[in-house]
């Protein structure tokens, strides 16, 4: 576990892309979400009230029973205006399955933004002045129990909200199902633009990735060059070629049919603006669909370091296109030590058919 989901939403070419992908947008309301600029020159989810609508990013939370503690993380910046949010409808949330038992943080129009644990109702609140234009990295835990509760927040890494005790409503579930991020609540205001960037879900187990990861930045890397296998048919050109995109395009593709066939790339280099410590870990994804009606057709991501394939999860393939995220990968499967830039640099990473 520990490190459950992350997106920095790179490596996208619209809104319906982020939505199909099965990653940690789960669903989206709203009329105005747009991808933009983000953080660190990369892309992120911007909202941009144009109808009588709150913009409301609806998480794909991993349920997480009450012995563990749910830790989530987020960028936001208000563009040019707050608009008041409220505990029922706050600016984000994560809790149980009716978000009865919760962390929470909601704004008033002048950018005081209350943060604090529900149990139905607010629990000592504690306020935070922010400012416009300003990115802000959030990050919250929770643990639901009756009496050995824990709920944190930090907003940059310092700890503004630290509570333990009863975190849980009477009448609510155990385990954190559920969670959001809202950019305001019903307003047509056209100056009321959000953005949100950077979005980890993790819980405390294991050893490592198991408390606050502070400000992550998450960043994509693609394609560049021909690996080891090429056991694929292009649709026209060379195999890398017709997956070397930067956002999804299903124009041209690799397509392969027969268990065992493999195909694997070289990639471009990790920013070399990243330190080797800051590489928490990485997962590989692929925009695919299913062309046979053979049954059991599946992939198998792999990675490729030295000489050696090492496999990670199989997972079944859609009938249209569809991104499929593979396992997250902690450590360099060849040693189980942390992953480096030089390390991740020399992989390939490729696909099989299973």
């Amino acid at each position: 576990m520990t490190l459950l989901k992350f997106d920095g939403f790179e490596g996208y070419s619209s809104i319906s892309d982020i939505k199909n992908s099965g990653g940690i947008v789960g669903n989206l309301s709203g009329y105005g979400w747009s991808l933009q600029t983000g953080r660190n020159s990369g892309k992120c989810m911007r909202f941009k009230a144009t109808n009588i609508y709150s913009g409301i990013i609806n998480l794909n939370f991993p349920s997480i029973e009450n012995t563990r503690i749910g830790i989530m993380g987020f960028a936001m910046k208000h563009e040019n205006r707050f608009l008041s949010t409220s505990l029922t409808n706050p600016t984000f949330d994560f809790g149980d399955g009716s978000l009865s038992s919760k962390v929470f943080g909601y704004l008033d129009d002048s950018g005081n933004f209350t943060v604090g644990v529900a149990r139905s109702n607010a629990v000592n609140p504690v306020t935070v002045k922010l400012n416009l234009g300003q990115w802000y990295y959030v990050e919250a835990k929770l643990k639901i129990h009756d009496t050995a509760g824990i709920a944190q927040i930090r907003i940059n890494e310092e700890l503004v909200y630290d509570y333990s005790g009863d975190t849980k409503y009477t009448f609510s579930g155990t385990v954190i199902s559920a969670g959001r991020l809202i950019s305001d609540y019903n307003t047509s205001d056209p100056n009321q633009n959000v953005q949100f960037d950077d979005v980890y879900i993790a819980d405390d187990q294991g050893t490592e990735n198991n408390d606050f990861l502070g400000d992550v930045r998450i960043d994509a890397i693609h394609p560049n060059g021909a690996g080891n296998h090429t056991d694929f048919t292009p649709s026209a050109g060379s195999n890398y070629e017709c997956i070397d995109e930067t956002g999804f395009d299903d124009s041209d593709y690799v397509e392969g049919a027969n268990a065992a066939e493999k195909d694997s790339y070289t990639y471009q280099d990790v920013p070399t603006d990243l330190d080797d410590s800051g590489i928490i870990g990485l997962q590989i994804r692929q925009n695919c669909r299913r062309t046979a009606t053979a049954d059991n057709i599946k992939i198998d991501p792999f990675i490729r370091t030295g000489s050696t394939d090492y496999s990670q999860t199989e997972q079944d393939l859609p009938d249209s296109f569809y991104e499929i995220q593979g396992d997250i990968i902690l450590e360099d499967p060849s040693d189980s030590n942390p992953w480096t830039q030089a390390k991740i640099n020399a992989c390939e990473f490729g696909v099989e058919v299973a």
